[in-house]
């Protein structure tokens, strides 16, 4: 949705709107420049405004990318899901896939504490495993993280 403002005609006034932005929140490089085009038309003036922003450290898509890993497990997302949404957000892979590397979270766990902390009763019968399954495949955990959770959490439930 196009905003009721005059267009940012300037690189000044298109810095300013980066900076403004940029001021609230992390932005990726895809995500910031989406947002100053919804502002102006000088795609020329974007280009030399994120070129400057990252150049002077206020924009970085590894920072950005390491970030929102750690907003995704604090939320008990597992690796398929943050890294969907990373790639929505315009992330490359590469560097997705890098820095998911170098988090070394244990997803087994994750899943286990989101097991936990979802399904407190005390049956573990086929079907309840199957309930499991499906609500840690919807929260983006790879089958070999799910099956250890779901196996860990049902040997907690029986104990």
């Amino acid at each position: 949705m196009k905003s009721a403002r005059a267009p940012l005609q300037t690189e000044a006034e298109i810095m300013d709107a980066a900076l403004s932005l940029l001021s609230r929140r992390e932005y990726s490089e895809a995500e910031l420049t989406r947002k100053l085009l919804e502002k102006t038309e000088q795609q020329h003036h974007v280009e030399s405004v994120l070129a400057r922003v990252q150049e002077f450290g206020y924009q970085n898509d590894q920072r950005y990318t390491e970030s929102y890993i750690r907003y995704g497990i604090s939320q008990g997302k597992g690796e398929s899901w943050i890294a969907m949404k990373l790639r929505q957000k315009g992330v490359l892979p590469a560097l997705i896939e890098a820095c998911l590397r170098d988090a070394e979270p244990c997803w087994q766990d994750i899943a286990l504490a989101q097991l936990e902390r979802k399904f407190k009763s005390q049956g573990c019968d086929l079907q309840e495993k199957a309930k499991w399954y499906r609500f840690l495949a919807s929260r983006g955990f790879n089958p070999d993280a799910i099956s250890s959770a779901v196996e860990r959490h049902a040997q907690n439930q029986l104990a």
